[in-house]
């Protein structure tokens, strides 16, 4: 196996048993020249981990690590024996001289004196180079190394005391009341174990000889009001009137969590995710959503808007020339009703931005009261006649695969044209009226493959 492209050095080399250690890995590059350096360059280290005399931790769940800018240092499940990874976050140039500092804090000592064997394997380029570095652990002494997991929590959550004495007989535990064995683990509630409202519980492990000596250790559990992670999703972009939108959420340290759905108020869980129909809560031009966290302090809220995209009339219109007692509709991200009186229709569009009212008949308004083909489906390339009337318009246009030419004004009123579509087209008759009124009419034509 060839040398490792950059030269390392662990330290400390020595440890006493049963403590708790920050470790430093250097990497320099001794090398003459600048070394180009990218994310798929790979250090892997091994912390080996059990109770034995050639392990150094029993357990690697207080181990928090440190890396430089533009690189990264974290504990990694996929490579065993090797439990960290060390890479660029990006390309970097490491100079000529210069040297990394990575750091593997609170490393927890076993119980056993012992030799270790702390191991590298390093993957940069196209190569690949191994080493190690001794680690001697001496006899342990009175000591007493205590962890809490996890050491946040909220109000009434529960946290695991853990706790590894040496030559000692027994330990307690401020401010808890009993005497515990020398090795050991206690489920205890913070909020419990101190007076009410206060934010942190500062557990205190003795560990007493018979003739009560002692050492001690301190753990810290903060006790969190809630934190929304997460509430999904945030600046979405306008939906259509019926979509359905799936909220999720993720919420620490909360006792409940409560979410505005479709149908009200409802307890959740502090993860998950929910399909919803937004037109249920649809005020305005968007439908809000609030998620409320209860715990420590006043209740945390989260709020999300759901935009909708504008309620627009397709078309209102006689099916036929002629034919006055009846009508068709299209309304495109909305609900419609239409209404009849004595001679004229009223249709009602209500959405987003809405609502949007037309009338068809005999009513003083802007309409395109007639707009049909005289086919619907064809042959590519096949006459098909538009005929149209409309009421009240000064001008029209008409448009087609997103080209649009006016009307003559002699055909604006009461007109007509012949198309040769050579696709599927929608085309959209649109009118306005002097007020500045505009009012449109679509309908497609469906060619069929040859």
């Amino acid at each position: 196996m060839s040398a490792t492209v950059l030269t390392y050095v662990l330290s400390p080399a020595t440890a006493v048993a049963n403590s708790r250690v920050n470790f430093t890995l250097v990497a320099s590059n001794g090398g003459a020249k600048p070394l180009q350096l990218t994310p798929n360059d790979e250090i892997y280290i091994c912390l080996p981990v059990g109770s034995g005399a050639t392990d150094l931790t029993a357990d690697l769940s207080t181990v928090n690590t440190g890396a430089p800018a533009s690189w990264r240092c974290s504990k990694n499940a996929s490579a065993a024996p090797y439990n960290f990874l060390i890479s660029p976050s990006q390309n970097v140039t490491l100079a000529a001289g210069a040297f990394l500092a990575f750091e593997f804090n609170a490393v927890v000592i076993n119980l056993e004196q012992g030799n270790v064997s702390v191991l590298l394997d390093e993957f940069i380029g196209a190569g690949q180079a191994k080493t190690s570095f001794p680690v001697s652990k001496s006899v342990a002494v009175l000591s007493i190394v205590a962890q809490a997991v996890p050491q946040i929590v909220g109000l009434g959550q529960s946290t695991t005391l853990k706790w590894t004495a040496a030559k000692a007989a027994y330990v307690t535990i401020s401010p808890l009341p009993n005497q515990y064995k020398t090795i050991d683990q206690l489920v205890t509630t913070p909020s419990k174990d101190v007076a009410p409202g206060a934010v942190q519980v500062a557990y205190t492990f003795y560990a007493w000889t018979p003739s009560q000596e002692f050492a001690r250790d301190i753990v810290v559990v903060t006790i969190s009001a809630p934190v929304v992670e997460s509430f999904e999703p945030k600046n979405s972009p306008a939906i259509n009137y019926f979509d359905t939108v799936t909220l999720s959420w993720n919420v620490d340290y909360a006792q409940t969590v409560q979410l505005t759905t479709d149908t009200g108020v409802v307890q959740v869980g502090s993860s998950g995710s929910l399909p919803v129909q937004p037109y249920n809560r649809l005020q305005g031009n968007s439908a809000t959503y609030t998620l409320r966290a209860t715990g420590l302090g006043q209740p945390v809220l989260a709020q999300i808007d759901i935009p909708f995209k504008p309620v627009t009339v397709d078309y209102f219109r006689y099916p036929a020339f002629g034919v006055t007692n009846t009508y068709q509709v299209g309304v495109s991200n909305g609900v419609w009703q239409v209404d009849q009186f004595t001679g004229y229709f009223r249709l009602t569009a209500s959405g987003a931005y809405g609502p949007v009212v037309q009338y068809l008949g005999d009513y003083p308004s802007l309409q395109v009261q007639v707009f049909l083909a005289s086919a619907d489906s064809v042959a590519a390339g096949t006459a098909v006649t538009l005929q149209w009337q409309t009421s009240l318009a000064l001008s029209a246009n008409l448009g087609a695969n997103g080209v649009s030419r006016a009307i003559a004004s002699d055909q604006v009123a009461k007109g007509s044209v012949v198309v040769n579509p050579a696709v599927t087209t929608d085309y959209v008759l649109s009118v306005s009226d002097a007020n500045g009124n505009i009012v449109t009419s679509s309908l497609s034509v469906v060619v069929s493959p040859s």
